[in-house]
Protein backbone atom coordinates (compact mmCIF):
# COMPACT_ATOMS: atom_id res chain seq x y z
CA UNK A 1 0.00 0.00 0.00
CA UNK A 2 2.98 2.53 0.78
CA UNK A 3 4.59 1.58 -2.40
CA UNK A 4 1.70 2.21 -4.18
CA UNK A 5 1.27 5.43 -2.97
CA UNK A 6 4.77 6.47 -2.88
CA UNK A 7 4.37 5.52 -6.49
CA UNK A 8 1.73 7.37 -7.14
CA UNK A 9 2.73 10.00 -4.96
CA UNK A 10 6.16 10.49 -7.59
CA UNK A 11 4.00 10.46 -10.86
CA UNK A 12 1.54 13.16 -9.81
CA UNK A 13 4.37 15.43 -8.82
CA UNK A 14 6.31 14.34 -11.82
CA UNK A 15 3.55 15.18 -13.88
CA UNK A 16 3.00 18.79 -12.19
CA UNK A 17 6.74 19.49 -12.55
CA UNK A 18 5.97 18.72 -16.21
CA UNK A 19 3.06 21.22 -16.05
CA UNK A 20 4.69 23.89 -14.99
CA UNK A 21 7.47 23.73 -17.52
CA UNK A 22 5.23 23.87 -19.91
CA UNK A 23 2.92 26.49 -18.63
CA UNK A 24 6.55 28.84 -18.05
CA UNK A 25 7.93 28.27 -21.25
CA UNK A 26 5.40 30.29 -23.40
CA UNK A 27 5.27 32.90 -20.76
CA UNK A 28 9.03 33.57 -22.05
CA UNK A 29 8.54 33.37 -25.68
CA UNK A 30 5.36 35.85 -24.89
CA UNK A 31 7.76 38.27 -23.31
CA UNK A 32 10.16 38.38 -26.23
CA UNK A 33 7.11 38.55 -29.05
CA UNK A 34 6.40 41.35 -27.07
CA UNK A 35 9.91 43.08 -27.06
CA UNK A 36 10.44 42.30 -30.85
CA UNK A 37 6.36 44.39 -31.28
CA UNK A 38 7.48 47.26 -29.49
CA UNK A 39 10.76 47.85 -31.48
CA UNK A 40 9.13 47.10 -34.62
CA UNK A 41 6.23 50.06 -33.72
CA UNK A 42 9.00 52.27 -32.50
CA UNK A 43 10.98 52.21 -35.76
CA UNK A 44 7.80 52.37 -37.81
CA UNK A 45 7.16 55.57 -35.80
CA UNK A 46 10.39 56.77 -36.96
CA UNK A 47 9.55 55.77 -40.10
CA UNK A 48 6.87 57.39 -40.51
CA UNK A 49 8.12 60.53 -38.75
CA UNK A 50 10.99 60.60 -41.31
CA UNK A 51 8.38 60.48 -44.05
CA UNK A 52 6.81 63.17 -42.31
CA UNK A 53 10.04 65.35 -42.07
CA UNK A 54 10.51 64.53 -45.78
CA UNK A 55 7.05 65.51 -47.13
CA UNK A 56 7.26 68.71 -44.97
CA UNK A 57 10.93 70.25 -44.38
CA UNK A 58 9.46 73.89 -44.25
CA UNK A 59 7.25 73.92 -41.52
CA UNK A 60 8.49 77.40 -40.62
CA UNK A 61 8.82 78.83 -43.57
CA UNK A 62 4.81 77.12 -44.45
CA UNK A 63 3.62 78.93 -40.86
CA UNK A 64 5.25 82.27 -42.02
CA UNK A 65 4.09 82.42 -45.87
CA UNK A 66 0.29 81.97 -44.31
CA UNK A 67 0.83 84.19 -41.95
CA UNK A 68 2.52 86.90 -44.50
CA UNK A 69 -0.48 86.25 -47.13
CA UNK A 70 -2.77 87.18 -44.22
CA UNK A 71 -0.69 90.63 -43.93
CA UNK A 72 -1.23 91.08 -47.33
CA UNK A 73 -5.32 89.89 -47.59
CA UNK A 74 -5.45 92.22 -44.45
CA UNK A 75 -3.34 95.15 -45.56
CA UNK A 76 -5.94 98.18 -45.38
CA UNK A 77 -6.43 97.49 -41.79
CA UNK A 78 -2.99 98.81 -41.06
CA UNK A 79 -2.22 102.32 -40.78
CA UNK A 80 0.23 103.84 -43.22
CA UNK A 81 0.58 107.54 -44.24
CA UNK A 82 -2.45 109.90 -44.45
CA UNK A 83 -2.97 110.14 -48.25
CA UNK A 84 -5.46 112.82 -48.54
CA UNK A 85 -5.32 112.86 -52.31
CA UNK A 86 -4.78 110.49 -55.06
CA UNK A 87 -4.74 106.61 -55.72
CA UNK A 88 -1.77 104.45 -54.06
CA UNK A 89 -1.26 100.55 -54.69
CA UNK A 90 0.04 98.27 -52.74
CA UNK A 91 3.39 95.82 -53.14
CA UNK A 92 6.02 94.01 -50.94
CA UNK A 93 8.99 92.32 -50.96
CA UNK A 94 10.53 90.08 -48.88
CA UNK A 95 14.02 91.51 -46.56
CA UNK A 96 16.37 90.31 -44.03
CA UNK A 97 16.80 92.88 -41.27
CA UNK A 98 17.77 90.07 -38.59
CA UNK A 99 20.24 87.37 -38.53
CA UNK A 100 17.25 85.21 -37.84
CA UNK A 101 17.46 82.37 -41.22
CA UNK A 102 13.75 83.47 -42.47
CA UNK A 103 12.90 86.90 -43.90
CA UNK A 104 10.87 89.82 -42.86
CA UNK A 105 7.88 91.45 -45.05
CA UNK A 106 8.45 94.36 -46.29
CA UNK A 107 4.99 96.16 -48.02
CA UNK A 108 5.00 99.46 -49.66
CA UNK A 109 1.88 101.91 -49.89
CA UNK A 110 2.49 103.09 -53.14
CA UNK A 111 1.10 106.74 -54.13
CA UNK A 112 0.34 108.39 -57.59
CA UNK A 113 2.63 111.29 -56.73
CA UNK A 114 5.83 109.45 -57.01
CA UNK A 115 7.04 108.14 -53.04
CA UNK A 116 6.27 104.70 -51.38
CA UNK A 117 5.86 104.68 -47.45
CA UNK A 118 6.95 101.24 -46.31
CA UNK A 119 6.09 99.08 -43.15
CA UNK A 120 7.87 96.14 -41.79
CA UNK A 121 6.56 93.20 -40.72
CA UNK A 122 8.26 90.01 -38.69
CA UNK A 123 7.16 86.53 -37.05
CA UNK A 124 7.35 86.13 -33.22
CA UNK A 125 9.28 83.14 -31.55
CA UNK A 126 6.59 80.18 -32.22
CA UNK A 127 5.69 81.57 -35.65
CA UNK A 128 1.79 82.20 -34.89
CA UNK A 129 1.82 85.59 -34.89
CA UNK A 130 3.45 88.87 -36.59
CA UNK A 131 4.86 92.50 -35.24
CA UNK A 132 5.09 95.29 -37.34
CA UNK A 133 6.69 98.38 -36.97
CA UNK A 134 4.78 102.00 -36.55
CA UNK A 135 7.85 104.38 -38.06
CA UNK A 136 7.33 104.33 -41.76
CA UNK A 137 9.94 104.48 -44.44
CA UNK A 138 9.57 107.16 -47.31
CA UNK A 139 11.17 106.12 -51.24
CA UNK A 140 10.97 107.61 -54.25
CA UNK A 141 11.22 110.43 -56.23
CA UNK A 142 9.02 113.26 -55.18
CA UNK A 143 7.55 115.29 -57.80
CA UNK A 144 7.76 118.26 -55.90
CA UNK A 145 10.96 119.51 -53.14
CA UNK A 146 13.12 116.83 -54.69
CA UNK A 147 13.50 114.48 -52.10
CA UNK A 148 14.85 110.87 -53.43
CA UNK A 149 14.85 107.53 -51.35
CA UNK A 150 16.12 104.56 -52.51
CA UNK A 151 16.18 100.55 -50.26
CA UNK A 152 18.50 97.88 -50.64
CA UNK A 153 19.32 94.76 -49.07
CA UNK A 154 22.70 94.84 -48.05
CA UNK A 155 25.07 92.19 -49.23
CA UNK A 156 25.20 89.89 -45.79
CA UNK A 157 21.23 89.62 -45.75
CA UNK A 158 20.87 91.39 -42.04
CA UNK A 159 20.05 95.16 -43.09
CA UNK A 160 18.50 97.20 -44.97
CA UNK A 161 20.81 100.60 -46.71
CA UNK A 162 18.08 102.90 -46.88
CA UNK A 163 19.92 105.98 -49.07
CA UNK A 164 17.82 109.71 -49.28
CA UNK A 165 19.16 113.01 -50.85
CA UNK A 166 17.58 116.19 -52.26
CA UNK A 167 17.97 116.84 -56.20
CA UNK A 168 18.57 120.23 -56.21
CA UNK A 169 21.64 120.04 -53.54
CA UNK A 170 22.90 116.67 -54.38
CA UNK A 171 23.36 116.10 -50.24
CA UNK A 172 22.25 113.35 -48.80
CA UNK A 173 22.97 110.16 -46.40
CA UNK A 174 23.01 106.49 -46.47
CA UNK A 175 21.65 104.45 -43.32
CA UNK A 176 21.92 100.78 -42.14
CA UNK A 177 18.17 99.69 -40.69
CA UNK A 178 18.02 96.18 -38.08
CA UNK A 179 15.06 95.92 -36.15
CA UNK A 180 14.24 93.54 -33.04
CA UNK A 181 11.78 92.62 -30.91
CA UNK A 182 11.12 94.75 -28.25
CA UNK A 183 8.34 94.42 -25.50
CA UNK A 184 6.11 92.70 -28.62
CA UNK A 185 6.89 95.29 -30.93
CA UNK A 186 8.83 95.28 -33.78
CA UNK A 187 11.34 98.23 -33.17
CA UNK A 188 14.10 100.15 -36.14
CA UNK A 189 17.77 100.77 -35.08
CA UNK A 190 18.93 103.15 -37.42
CA UNK A 191 22.32 104.04 -38.19
CA UNK A 192 24.04 106.64 -40.67
CA UNK A 193 26.92 104.83 -42.34
CA UNK A 194 27.29 107.88 -45.20
CA UNK A 195 26.98 111.87 -45.58
CA UNK A 196 27.83 113.95 -48.45
CA UNK A 197 26.85 114.45 -52.25
CA UNK A 198 25.23 111.36 -53.93
CA UNK A 199 27.39 111.70 -56.53
CA UNK A 200 30.49 110.88 -54.71
CA UNK A 201 28.99 108.01 -53.33
CA UNK A 202 31.33 104.78 -53.30
CA UNK A 203 29.47 101.43 -55.00
CA UNK A 204 28.76 99.26 -52.55
CA UNK A 205 27.45 95.33 -53.07
CA UNK A 206 23.86 96.32 -51.50
CA UNK A 207 21.49 95.73 -54.64
CA UNK A 208 17.71 97.40 -54.82
CA UNK A 209 14.98 96.00 -53.33
CA UNK A 210 12.24 93.91 -56.12
CA UNK A 211 9.10 94.60 -55.01
CA UNK A 212 5.93 92.56 -56.61
CA UNK A 213 2.19 93.61 -57.14
CA UNK A 214 0.50 92.72 -54.03
CA UNK A 215 -1.70 90.04 -56.24
CA UNK A 216 1.53 88.55 -57.45
CA UNK A 217 2.12 85.96 -54.07
CA UNK A 218 4.61 83.82 -56.59
CA UNK A 219 7.52 85.18 -54.06
CA UNK A 220 5.42 83.97 -50.68
CA UNK A 221 4.86 80.18 -52.28
CA UNK A 222 8.53 79.73 -52.93
CA UNK A 223 9.27 80.64 -49.15
CA UNK A 224 6.75 77.90 -48.42
CA UNK A 225 8.91 75.72 -50.16
CA UNK A 226 12.13 76.07 -49.01
CA UNK A 227 13.39 74.60 -46.23
CA UNK A 228 13.69 75.64 -42.68
CA UNK A 229 17.09 77.17 -42.00
CA UNK A 230 18.29 77.31 -45.82
CA UNK A 231 16.51 80.78 -46.33
CA UNK A 232 19.53 82.90 -46.35
CA UNK A 233 21.49 79.99 -48.27
CA UNK A 234 18.74 80.25 -51.18
CA UNK A 235 19.45 83.83 -51.75
CA UNK A 236 22.91 83.28 -52.46
CA UNK A 237 21.88 79.90 -54.70
CA UNK A 238 19.60 82.21 -56.45
CA UNK A 239 22.14 85.60 -56.65
CA UNK A 240 22.46 86.33 -60.28
CA UNK A 241 25.35 88.11 -61.94
CA UNK A 242 25.17 91.19 -62.34
CA UNK A 243 25.51 91.47 -67.21
CA UNK A 244 28.78 93.27 -68.44
CA UNK A 245 28.04 96.87 -68.40
CA UNK A 246 28.52 98.80 -72.13
CA UNK A 247 32.21 99.24 -72.88
CA UNK A 248 33.45 98.40 -69.94
CA UNK A 249 36.85 97.45 -71.11
CA UNK A 250 36.95 101.60 -71.78
CA UNK A 251 36.44 102.21 -67.79
CA UNK A 252 38.78 99.69 -66.29
CA UNK A 253 40.71 102.43 -64.96
CA UNK A 254 38.80 105.89 -64.19
CA UNK A 255 41.22 107.41 -62.40
CA UNK A 256 44.41 106.91 -64.52
CA UNK A 257 45.53 109.80 -65.44
CA UNK A 258 45.73 111.43 -68.97
CA UNK A 259 46.73 115.32 -68.45
CA UNK A 260 49.70 115.22 -71.20
CA UNK A 261 47.47 115.03 -74.65
CA UNK A 262 47.41 119.04 -73.97
CA UNK A 263 48.10 120.47 -77.63
CA UNK A 264 48.28 123.79 -75.98
CA UNK A 265 48.17 126.21 -72.42
CA UNK A 266 44.50 126.26 -72.07
CA UNK A 267 43.34 123.64 -74.37
CA UNK A 268 42.32 120.38 -73.71
CA UNK A 269 41.98 117.36 -75.95
CA UNK A 270 40.57 113.95 -75.65
CA UNK A 271 39.86 111.41 -77.60
CA UNK A 272 36.84 108.26 -78.14
CA UNK A 273 33.85 106.97 -79.47
CA UNK A 274 30.80 109.18 -79.72
CA UNK A 275 27.91 107.32 -77.99
CA UNK A 276 24.01 108.10 -77.94
CA UNK A 277 22.55 107.04 -74.92
CA UNK A 278 18.03 106.83 -73.33
CA UNK A 279 18.06 107.25 -69.82
CA UNK A 280 18.28 103.51 -69.00
CA UNK A 281 21.13 102.94 -70.96
CA UNK A 282 22.99 106.19 -69.56
CA UNK A 283 21.98 104.58 -65.93
CA UNK A 284 23.47 101.33 -66.30
CA UNK A 285 26.51 102.91 -68.00
CA UNK A 286 26.95 104.18 -65.13
CA UNK A 287 25.88 102.06 -62.09
CA UNK A 288 23.73 104.25 -60.89
CA UNK A 289 20.34 103.40 -59.40
CA UNK A 290 17.19 103.91 -61.14
CA UNK A 291 15.83 105.46 -58.81
CA UNK A 292 17.89 108.03 -58.03
CA UNK A 293 16.61 109.99 -60.98
CA UNK A 294 13.15 110.22 -63.25
CA UNK A 295 12.97 109.23 -66.85
CA UNK A 296 11.95 112.28 -68.96
CA UNK A 297 12.75 110.94 -72.24
CA UNK A 298 16.19 112.28 -72.83
CA UNK A 299 19.04 110.59 -74.36
CA UNK A 300 22.66 112.02 -73.87
CA UNK A 301 25.86 111.98 -76.53
CA UNK A 302 28.43 111.52 -74.73
CA UNK A 303 32.43 111.11 -75.74
CA UNK A 304 33.41 107.61 -74.14
CA UNK A 305 37.08 108.26 -73.76
CA UNK A 306 40.38 105.96 -74.63
CA UNK A 307 42.20 107.28 -72.13
CA UNK A 308 40.92 109.80 -69.27
CA UNK A 309 42.01 113.39 -68.85
CA UNK A 310 42.15 115.90 -66.56
CA UNK A 311 39.28 118.83 -67.50
CA UNK A 312 39.05 121.84 -65.72
CA UNK A 313 36.38 123.95 -65.70
CA UNK A 314 33.78 126.20 -63.78
CA UNK A 315 31.14 124.96 -61.54
CA UNK A 316 27.83 126.03 -62.43
CA UNK A 317 26.60 128.35 -59.66
CA UNK A 318 29.46 128.20 -57.60
CA UNK A 319 33.01 129.74 -57.39
CA UNK A 320 36.05 129.07 -59.17
CA UNK A 321 37.02 126.43 -61.44
CA UNK A 322 37.38 122.70 -60.71
CA UNK A 323 39.47 120.03 -62.15
CA UNK A 324 38.28 116.69 -62.25
CA UNK A 325 39.83 113.15 -64.21
CA UNK A 326 37.23 111.65 -66.43
CA UNK A 327 36.86 109.24 -68.84
CA UNK A 328 33.25 110.22 -70.32
CA UNK A 329 32.46 113.43 -71.34
CA UNK A 330 28.80 115.46 -71.96
CA UNK A 331 29.16 116.64 -75.87
CA UNK A 332 26.45 119.36 -77.11
CA UNK A 333 23.34 117.80 -78.94
CA UNK A 334 24.13 118.55 -81.75
CA UNK A 335 26.65 115.70 -81.99
CA UNK A 336 24.45 113.50 -82.50
CA UNK A 337 25.50 112.38 -85.78
CA UNK A 338 28.95 111.31 -85.08
CA UNK A 339 27.53 108.26 -83.15
CA UNK A 340 29.87 105.29 -82.86
CA UNK A 341 32.51 107.28 -84.43
CA UNK A 342 35.79 107.44 -82.88
CA UNK A 343 36.87 111.29 -82.69
CA UNK A 344 39.31 113.51 -81.25
CA UNK A 345 37.69 116.93 -80.08
CA UNK A 346 39.67 119.97 -78.43
CA UNK A 347 37.96 122.45 -75.79
CA UNK A 348 39.22 125.36 -73.58
CA UNK A 349 38.45 126.09 -69.91
CA UNK A 350 35.36 128.24 -70.69
CA UNK A 351 33.58 125.82 -73.60
CA UNK A 352 31.90 123.79 -70.54
CA UNK A 353 30.72 123.18 -66.86
CA UNK A 354 30.81 121.22 -64.57
CA UNK A 355 26.84 120.34 -63.02
CA UNK A 356 26.03 121.35 -59.77
CA UNK A 357 22.87 119.44 -59.33
CA UNK A 358 21.94 115.57 -59.43
CA UNK A 359 21.80 114.83 -63.48
CA UNK A 360 22.83 112.18 -65.94
CA UNK A 361 25.60 111.78 -66.80
CA UNK A 362 26.70 112.24 -63.47
CA UNK A 363 30.66 113.95 -62.74
CA UNK A 364 31.00 114.35 -66.21
CA UNK A 365 31.98 117.54 -67.95
CA UNK A 366 29.32 119.13 -69.66
CA UNK A 367 30.32 120.96 -73.31
CA UNK A 368 28.78 124.22 -74.53
CA UNK A 369 30.90 123.50 -78.28
CA UNK A 370 33.64 121.85 -78.89
CA UNK A 371 36.11 121.75 -81.77
CA UNK A 372 36.47 118.31 -84.08
CA UNK A 373 40.13 117.98 -84.88
CA UNK A 374 39.70 114.19 -86.40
Amino acid sequence: MNKKLFKFTGLALGLMLSLTACSEKPKENTDDTSKIVQREEVADEKKEEKIEEEKNPSENNQKLAKLYNKVLDEIDTYEFSDVEYGKYTYSYALVKTDEADYPQLLVAQDTDFGLSYLKLFTVNDDFTDVFHDDELISIGVATAGGFRGIIAQNADYNALIYTTFMSGTGQGQEEKITSSIEDKSLKLKREVIWEGRIDTKAQDDSEEIDFSEIEDRDKLHDLANIKDVEYVKSLEENKEEKPEDINKEKVENPRENESKNQSQPGTMVATGVVRVFNHDEMIAYQKSNPKMLSDMGEHYTVLILDKTIDVTLPIIGGDGDMTKNVGLISLPEDMMSYKDKEITISFGPRDGYWQSDVSLPMEAPRMNQVKVLE
